[in-house]
């Protein structure tokens, strides 16, 4: 379908002009893959303040780039301005108007997809990306956030740093956990505004991340020289861009020089389930954590947890933790999959577990009376399971029904009784606010009655299609 006037639109916002990324949300087009997404238009990166082109820090050994650190700050944060250059380790921007305090960008689905499909942008260069504040060194900060100085629909800012001047740069992609626009935009949004923060400015090109219209899909970095798109400004860069196209831009040769390529990661992670343990029992109705332990000599991705072979959560960073509360009986089998940034995988072994009416009274793995005690010995704990307490409690050994010795832990398991999450995460209900066209869950086995406390958070999907 043909577009609206793109000169005209960016007439209409001159205020608009100085900004990074800004997408206007003011009807749709069609995808590059015939899906219809929101139509938005991003205006012309910000210069930076006359005065504060400082050369900070050492020439880096990994490119032409300062840093090659980016940090995706989802957790809200104040910026403050003191009239200095971008220092994105003390939260001080060099624009006055983005000083003001951020809201966290929300929890779920979407926030790992977004996260998953940065990384994929970047996975060619030889970049770290991380949603944990580096301790130290110079970072690119992305504050992903609702809060939105400007309104009208704006979803991001940064500013045009040509050849990397500085080297703490902040940008701002102004989303959240339950706006309109799927993970894959708001991945496109943020590689875009952090490119921004390198030099690289708007092309032609709806395929490209630097194109300033959104055209949906799942945009990349393109080796192929593109016309450049001024808007209602002017090409700022053309140093840096000159030294692969005359009068255009590589994206991909220009990241290369600034990062070089990304070296091959071969090695897996390591995986393993903590919790519960193999043979653990509970009591029916119990409320527990499932969590994992993952590490990876690079950095674990994101770690997948299974029950009864359901992916019921897919968790970006430590701790890996699915919550269940209420557990109907049953037998139950977990198991995890690691994923690192080289793509490599790894699945744990699977733990079993069971769950039964009365369970509370002793361990049935070492009981051959299968959960009885005897009501008379006082030393049984009624809130033992396999050999260890519920209650969080120390237990002492406990008697069974034909004299034997069971096993009766000393270490305190206690675990506080967790809500689960939503019924299923973002864009995979009925209608949500994006109006998406939603996945319903598959009926669940009998055996699989854990829906009612996990309620299937969610199936194996694309992260590019959250």
């Amino acid at each position: 379908m043909s577009m609206p006037n793109q000169d005209l639109t960016r007439s209409l916002f001159p205020w608009a002009l100085a900004a990074g990324t800004c997408l206007l949300g003011v009807g749709v087009q069609a995808a590059p893959d015939g899906v219809q997404a929101p139509y938005g238009v991003r205006a012309d990166p910000r210069p930076i303040p006359p005065g504060l082109l400082s050369d900070h820090g050492p020439e880096p050994v990994f490119g032409a780039a300062k840093s090659n650190v980016f940090y995706l700050n989802y957790d809200g944060v104040t910026i403050k301005f003191t009239g200095q250059e971008d220092d994105a380790t003390q939260n001080i921007s060099q624009f006055q108007d983005f000083a003001m305090s951020y809201a966290p960008y929300g929890d779920g689905a979407k926030r790992a997809a977004s996260s998953q499909a940065v990384k994929a942008d970047w996975a060619k260069y030889n970049v770290i990306i991380t949603e944990t504040r580096p301790g130290n060194g110079d970072y690119t900060m992305c504050v992903n956030s609702p809060t939105n100085p400007f309104g009208g629909g704006v979803l991001g800012i940064a500013p045009l740093d040509c050849n990397d001047n500085q080297a703490r740069n902040i940008v701002f992609a102004y989303h959240s956990a339950n706006d309109q626009f799927p993970a894959a935009t708001q991945a496109t949004t943020m590689s875009q505004e952090i490119a921004h923060a390198f030099g690289l400015e708007h092309v032609k090109e709806p395929n490209d991340i630097m194109n300033p219209y959104n055209g949906g899909g799942d945009p990349s970095f393109i080796d192929q020289c593109f016309t450049l798109d001024a808007g209602g400004g002017q090409i700022l860069c053309s140093s840096q861009h000159n030294q692969f196209c005359a009068g255009s831009q590589n994206s991909h040769q220009e990241l290369m020089w600034l990062f070089g390529a990304s070296a091959p990661d071969l090695a897996p992670p390591s995986v393993n389930i903590s919790f519960p343990m193999d043979g653990q029992i509970f009591d029916a109705g119990a409320s527990f954590t499932v969590t994992v332990e993952a590490n990876d000599d690079v950095g674990v991705s994101n770690v997948e947890i299974f029950i009864n072979g359901d992916l019921t959560i897919s968790d970006p960073s430590p701790p890996y933790a699915q919550p269940v509360q209420g557990i109907p009986a049953g037998t139950y089998t977990a198991y995890a999959i690691a994923h690192d940034q080289g793509l490599n995988a790894t699945q744990s072994a699977t733990v079993t577990f069971t769950v039964v009416e009365g369970a509370g009274t002793t361990d049935p793995t070492t009981d051959p009376t299968n959960g009885t005690t005897d009501p008379s010995d006082p030393t049984a704990d009624p809130l033992t399971t396999g050999g260890e307490s519920m209650s969080g409690g120390d237990t002492s050994p406990t008697t069974g029904a034909d004299g034997g010795e069971a096993d009766g832990g000393a270490e305190d398991t206690a675990q506080p009784p967790f809500e689960s999450g939503p019924a299923l995460p973002p864009d995979y209900g009925q209608d949500g606010e994006g109006g998406n066209c939603n996945v319903a869950p598959r009926p669940a086995p009998t055996a699989s009655l854990l829906l009612l406390a996990l309620a299937l958070v969610g199936r194996r999907r694309s992260r590019r299609t959250a």
